[in-house]
């Protein structure tokens, strides 16, 4: 699937989410993209299920702020997504390497 706008990416983070991988462990992914596409949307994880939504969530575990375009090239792996981050190409607040570790709930197909 091509992500090409916002509601791609929630439709992607949905359909490829594994819940075995995510076990019972519980997150708030919260991206604010910029550039071509703006606009902030969520994925809220919890009990090997996953909830995505436009608008921000009232309790973020991670908020990812980023270029769109950007962020689907670290999602589909064509530049290194550490790198890009040490680079200063995107910012995290909150707990980081839950994020690095949510990257093993998706499938990529």
């Amino acid at each position: 699937m091509a992500i090409r706008t916002i509601d791609d990416y929630l439709l992607a983070m949905k359909t490829s989410f594994e819940p075995t991988a995510a076990g019972d462990r519980s997150l708030v992914l919260q991206y604010e993209f910029s550039g071509r596409e703006q606009g902030i949307c969520h994925a809220a994880i919890a009990a090997g299920a996953i909830q995505v939504a436009r608008g921000p969530h009232p309790a973020p575990s991670v908020v990812v702020r980023t270029d769109f375009d950007l962020w689907v090239r670290v999602i589909a792996h064509d530049i290194d997504g550490l790198i890009a981050y040490q680079d200063g190409l995107y910012t995290v607040e909150g707990d980081y390497l839950a994020l690095m570790d949510s990257d093993l709930w998706f499938s990529r197909s």
